[in-house]
Protein backbone atom coordinates (compact mmCIF):
# COMPACT_ATOMS: atom_id res chain seq x y z
CA UNK A 1 0.00 0.00 0.00
CA UNK A 2 2.82 2.39 0.90
CA UNK A 3 4.54 1.59 -2.42
CA UNK A 4 1.39 2.52 -4.41
CA UNK A 5 1.09 5.82 -2.56
CA UNK A 6 4.68 6.73 -3.37
CA UNK A 7 4.14 6.03 -7.12
CA UNK A 8 0.95 8.14 -7.21
CA UNK A 9 2.71 11.01 -5.45
CA UNK A 10 5.62 10.90 -7.93
CA UNK A 11 3.23 11.01 -10.90
CA UNK A 12 1.33 13.96 -9.43
CA UNK A 13 4.62 15.80 -8.81
CA UNK A 14 5.82 15.33 -12.42
CA UNK A 15 2.46 16.50 -13.80
CA UNK A 16 2.57 19.63 -11.65
CA UNK A 17 6.18 20.41 -12.71
CA UNK A 18 5.35 20.07 -16.44
CA UNK A 19 2.32 22.32 -16.05
CA UNK A 20 4.38 25.00 -14.31
CA UNK A 21 7.07 24.81 -17.02
CA UNK A 22 4.44 25.17 -19.76
CA UNK A 23 2.98 28.15 -17.98
CA UNK A 24 6.39 29.76 -17.71
CA UNK A 25 7.12 29.21 -21.44
CA UNK A 26 3.75 30.61 -22.41
CA UNK A 27 4.36 33.61 -20.20
CA UNK A 28 7.81 34.10 -21.69
CA UNK A 29 6.45 33.91 -25.24
CA UNK A 30 3.66 36.29 -24.34
CA UNK A 31 6.19 38.63 -22.76
CA UNK A 32 8.40 38.52 -25.85
CA UNK A 33 5.47 39.23 -28.14
CA UNK A 34 4.40 42.08 -25.87
CA UNK A 35 7.91 43.56 -26.00
CA UNK A 36 8.01 43.30 -29.82
CA UNK A 37 4.56 44.86 -30.12
CA UNK A 38 5.50 47.65 -27.74
CA UNK A 39 8.74 48.31 -29.64
CA UNK A 40 6.92 48.37 -32.98
CA UNK A 41 4.21 50.62 -31.57
CA UNK A 42 6.81 52.95 -30.03
CA UNK A 43 8.75 53.10 -33.34
CA UNK A 44 5.64 53.90 -35.35
CA UNK A 45 4.38 56.52 -32.91
CA UNK A 46 7.82 58.12 -32.70
CA UNK A 47 8.12 58.33 -36.49
CA UNK A 48 4.62 59.77 -36.86
CA UNK A 49 5.42 62.44 -34.30
CA UNK A 50 8.71 63.24 -36.03
CA UNK A 51 7.08 63.54 -39.45
CA UNK A 52 4.28 65.68 -38.01
CA UNK A 53 6.93 68.03 -36.64
CA UNK A 54 8.06 68.83 -40.20
CA UNK A 55 11.72 69.40 -39.33
CA UNK A 56 14.25 68.12 -41.91
CA UNK A 57 16.42 66.76 -39.09
CA UNK A 58 13.68 64.28 -38.21
CA UNK A 59 13.44 62.89 -41.72
CA UNK A 60 15.37 60.04 -43.33
CA UNK A 61 17.27 60.78 -46.56
CA UNK A 62 19.17 58.72 -49.11
CA UNK A 63 21.83 60.93 -50.67
CA UNK A 64 23.43 60.20 -54.04
CA UNK A 65 25.57 62.15 -56.49
CA UNK A 66 26.58 61.95 -60.15
CA UNK A 67 29.60 63.89 -61.41
CA UNK A 68 30.86 64.20 -64.99
CA UNK A 69 34.21 65.95 -65.41
CA UNK A 70 37.53 66.08 -67.26
CA UNK A 71 41.00 65.56 -65.78
CA UNK A 72 44.61 65.66 -66.94
CA UNK A 73 45.35 61.96 -66.44
CA UNK A 74 42.52 59.45 -65.99
CA UNK A 75 44.56 56.65 -64.43
CA UNK A 76 46.31 58.88 -61.89
CA UNK A 77 43.03 60.49 -60.83
CA UNK A 78 41.37 57.07 -60.51
CA UNK A 79 44.12 55.96 -58.12
CA UNK A 80 43.73 59.14 -56.05
CA UNK A 81 39.96 58.71 -55.86
CA UNK A 82 40.35 55.15 -54.57
CA UNK A 83 42.70 56.44 -51.87
CA UNK A 84 40.23 59.16 -50.83
CA UNK A 85 37.35 56.68 -50.63
CA UNK A 86 39.32 54.18 -48.55
CA UNK A 87 40.44 56.97 -46.20
CA UNK A 88 36.78 57.89 -45.67
CA UNK A 89 35.89 54.26 -44.76
CA UNK A 90 34.18 53.77 -48.13
CA UNK A 91 34.65 51.22 -50.88
CA UNK A 92 34.63 50.86 -54.65
CA UNK A 93 31.73 48.92 -56.21
CA UNK A 94 32.19 49.48 -59.97
CA UNK A 95 34.88 50.64 -62.41
CA UNK A 96 34.95 50.58 -66.22
CA UNK A 97 38.01 51.93 -68.07
CA UNK A 98 37.69 52.23 -71.87
CA UNK A 99 39.03 54.05 -74.94
CA UNK A 100 36.57 55.79 -77.25
CA UNK A 101 37.84 56.22 -80.83
CA UNK A 102 36.92 59.69 -82.11
CA UNK A 103 38.63 59.59 -85.50
CA UNK A 104 40.72 57.09 -87.46
CA UNK A 105 42.57 57.49 -90.76
CA UNK A 106 45.17 55.63 -92.86
CA UNK A 107 47.65 57.51 -95.07
CA UNK A 108 49.79 55.71 -97.69
CA UNK A 109 53.53 56.30 -97.18
CA UNK A 110 54.88 53.98 -99.89
CA UNK A 111 53.79 51.04 -102.02
CA UNK A 112 54.02 48.64 -99.07
CA UNK A 113 53.46 50.78 -95.94
CA UNK A 114 50.89 53.20 -94.51
CA UNK A 115 50.55 55.48 -91.48
CA UNK A 116 47.57 54.78 -89.20
CA UNK A 117 46.38 57.73 -87.10
CA UNK A 118 43.90 57.17 -84.25
CA UNK A 119 42.40 59.95 -82.14
CA UNK A 120 40.85 58.55 -78.97
CA UNK A 121 39.55 59.59 -75.55
CA UNK A 122 40.20 57.66 -72.33
CA UNK A 123 37.00 57.24 -70.29
CA UNK A 124 36.62 55.90 -66.76
CA UNK A 125 33.34 55.21 -64.97
CA UNK A 126 33.49 54.59 -61.22
CA UNK A 127 30.84 54.05 -58.55
CA UNK A 128 31.85 54.35 -54.89
CA UNK A 129 29.98 54.08 -51.60
CA UNK A 130 30.98 56.25 -48.65
CA UNK A 131 29.47 56.77 -45.20
CA UNK A 132 26.74 59.41 -45.30
CA UNK A 133 28.64 61.44 -42.71
CA UNK A 134 31.61 61.73 -45.13
CA UNK A 135 29.52 62.26 -48.28
CA UNK A 136 30.08 66.03 -48.62
CA UNK A 137 33.78 65.82 -47.77
CA UNK A 138 34.56 63.10 -50.31
CA UNK A 139 32.48 64.77 -53.00
CA UNK A 140 34.29 68.07 -52.49
CA UNK A 141 37.71 66.35 -52.65
CA UNK A 142 36.77 64.60 -55.90
CA UNK A 143 35.52 67.75 -57.63
CA UNK A 144 38.80 69.48 -56.76
CA UNK A 145 40.58 66.98 -59.04
CA UNK A 146 38.57 68.15 -62.05
CA UNK A 147 40.22 70.25 -64.73
CA UNK A 148 36.79 71.00 -66.17
CA UNK A 149 33.46 70.13 -64.55
CA UNK A 150 30.82 69.13 -67.11
CA UNK A 151 27.92 68.57 -64.74
CA UNK A 152 27.14 67.52 -61.18
CA UNK A 153 23.88 66.19 -59.74
CA UNK A 154 23.26 65.78 -56.00
CA UNK A 155 20.03 64.10 -54.97
CA UNK A 156 18.40 63.56 -51.55
CA UNK A 157 15.48 61.12 -51.56
CA UNK A 158 13.15 61.35 -48.55
CA UNK A 159 12.24 57.77 -47.53
CA UNK A 160 10.69 58.61 -44.16
CA UNK A 161 7.17 57.62 -45.20
CA UNK A 162 8.41 54.40 -46.82
CA UNK A 163 10.18 53.39 -43.60
CA UNK A 164 7.07 54.31 -41.59
CA UNK A 165 4.87 52.21 -43.87
CA UNK A 166 7.16 49.20 -43.41
CA UNK A 167 7.13 49.62 -39.63
CA UNK A 168 3.33 49.80 -39.64
CA UNK A 169 3.20 46.56 -41.64
CA UNK A 170 5.50 44.85 -39.15
CA UNK A 171 3.44 46.11 -36.20
CA UNK A 172 0.18 45.02 -37.82
CA UNK A 173 1.48 41.48 -38.28
CA UNK A 174 2.98 41.37 -34.77
CA UNK A 175 -0.29 42.46 -33.19
CA UNK A 176 -2.19 39.75 -35.08
CA UNK A 177 -4.49 42.07 -37.03
CA UNK A 178 -6.57 40.08 -39.51
CA UNK A 179 -7.71 41.13 -42.96
CA UNK A 180 -11.29 40.27 -44.02
CA UNK A 181 -11.95 37.64 -46.64
CA UNK A 182 -9.12 35.25 -45.71
CA UNK A 183 -8.86 32.18 -43.56
CA UNK A 184 -6.76 32.24 -40.42
CA UNK A 185 -4.12 29.84 -41.76
CA UNK A 186 -3.76 31.56 -45.13
CA UNK A 187 -3.86 34.97 -43.48
CA UNK A 188 -1.01 34.08 -41.16
CA UNK A 189 1.24 33.08 -44.05
CA UNK A 190 0.27 36.14 -46.09
CA UNK A 191 0.93 38.48 -43.18
CA UNK A 192 4.28 36.84 -42.44
CA UNK A 193 5.31 37.35 -46.06
CA UNK A 194 4.33 41.01 -45.83
CA UNK A 195 6.30 41.43 -42.63
CA UNK A 196 9.40 39.74 -44.08
CA UNK A 197 9.24 41.94 -47.18
CA UNK A 198 8.90 45.06 -45.03
CA UNK A 199 11.86 44.04 -42.85
CA UNK A 200 14.10 43.41 -45.86
CA UNK A 201 13.03 46.69 -47.44
CA UNK A 202 13.86 48.57 -44.26
CA UNK A 203 17.27 46.87 -44.07
CA UNK A 204 17.97 47.94 -47.65
CA UNK A 205 16.86 51.49 -46.95
CA UNK A 206 18.96 51.62 -43.79
CA UNK A 207 22.01 50.49 -45.76
CA UNK A 208 21.43 53.13 -48.44
CA UNK A 209 20.97 55.78 -45.78
CA UNK A 210 24.18 54.70 -44.05
CA UNK A 211 26.26 54.60 -47.25
CA UNK A 212 25.81 57.14 -50.04
CA UNK A 213 26.47 56.28 -53.70
CA UNK A 214 28.68 58.55 -55.80
CA UNK A 215 28.79 57.78 -59.54
CA UNK A 216 31.72 59.32 -61.42
CA UNK A 217 32.38 59.64 -65.13
CA UNK A 218 35.59 61.39 -66.13
CA UNK A 219 37.74 61.70 -69.24
CA UNK A 220 40.92 63.43 -70.34
CA UNK A 221 41.84 65.43 -73.43
CA UNK A 222 41.82 63.42 -76.69
CA UNK A 223 45.07 61.66 -77.51
CA UNK A 224 46.59 60.74 -80.89
CA UNK A 225 48.45 57.54 -81.72
CA UNK A 226 50.53 57.04 -84.89
CA UNK A 227 51.63 53.63 -86.13
CA UNK A 228 53.19 52.43 -89.41
CA UNK A 229 51.30 49.43 -90.79
CA UNK A 230 51.32 47.33 -93.96
CA UNK A 231 49.68 48.89 -97.01
CA UNK A 232 47.15 46.21 -97.86
CA UNK A 233 45.33 48.35 -100.43
CA UNK A 234 48.30 48.68 -102.83
CA UNK A 235 49.54 45.10 -102.66
CA UNK A 236 48.16 44.27 -106.13
CA UNK A 237 49.53 47.48 -107.63
CA UNK A 238 53.14 46.82 -106.65
CA UNK A 239 55.43 46.34 -109.72
CA UNK A 240 59.22 45.61 -109.77
CA UNK A 241 61.70 47.93 -111.59
CA UNK A 242 63.06 47.53 -115.19
CA UNK A 243 66.30 45.82 -114.09
CA UNK A 244 64.38 43.22 -112.14
CA UNK A 245 62.03 42.69 -115.09
CA UNK A 246 65.03 42.24 -117.50
CA UNK A 247 66.69 39.66 -115.27
CA UNK A 248 63.41 37.81 -114.87
CA UNK A 249 62.98 37.79 -118.68
CA UNK A 250 66.50 36.36 -119.24
CA UNK A 251 65.90 33.63 -116.69
CA UNK A 252 62.50 32.80 -118.17
CA UNK A 253 63.99 32.72 -121.73
CA UNK A 254 66.79 30.39 -120.73
CA UNK A 255 64.24 28.15 -119.05
CA UNK A 256 62.30 28.06 -122.34
CA UNK A 257 65.47 27.07 -124.28
CA UNK A 258 66.13 24.27 -121.83
CA UNK A 259 62.58 23.08 -122.18
CA UNK A 260 62.76 23.00 -126.00
CA UNK A 261 66.12 21.20 -125.99
CA UNK A 262 64.80 18.56 -123.63
CA UNK A 263 61.67 18.24 -125.74
CA UNK A 264 63.76 17.57 -128.84
CA UNK A 265 65.73 14.91 -127.02
CA UNK A 266 62.53 13.25 -125.89
CA UNK A 267 61.25 13.24 -129.52
CA UNK A 268 64.46 11.75 -131.07
CA UNK A 269 62.68 8.69 -132.41
CA UNK A 270 60.08 10.77 -134.24
CA UNK A 271 62.76 13.03 -135.64
CA UNK A 272 64.84 10.06 -136.80
CA UNK A 273 61.80 8.46 -138.44
CA UNK A 274 60.96 11.73 -140.18
CA UNK A 275 64.51 12.09 -141.56
CA UNK A 276 64.49 8.49 -142.79
CA UNK A 277 61.14 8.99 -144.53
CA UNK A 278 62.37 12.18 -146.16
CA UNK A 279 65.56 10.43 -147.37
CA UNK A 280 63.60 7.53 -148.91
CA UNK A 281 61.21 9.93 -150.57
CA UNK A 282 64.02 11.82 -152.29
CA UNK A 283 65.68 8.59 -153.35
CA UNK A 284 62.48 7.27 -154.88
CA UNK A 285 61.89 10.54 -156.65
CA UNK A 286 65.33 10.44 -158.27
CA UNK A 287 64.81 6.92 -159.52
CA UNK A 288 61.50 7.88 -161.05
CA UNK A 289 63.17 10.58 -163.14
Amino acid sequence: MMKHCIIVAAVLWMFTACKEAGGKNAAAESGTASIENAAAADSVETQIAALSDGKPANRKFIRTAEVNFRVNDVQQVAARIEGMVHSASGFLVYQHLSNQVNQQSVTALSRDSSLETIQYTVLNEITVRVPAANFDTVLRQITQLAEFLNDQVIQSDDVSFQVLSNHMTIRRVASGTKKPGRGSGELSGYQQEEADRAKVDNLSLADRMKYSDIRLKFTQRPMVKHQVIANDNNTQKYQPGFGRKFMNAVVDGWSLVEWLFLLLIQLWSLILGGLLAWFLYRKYRKQSK
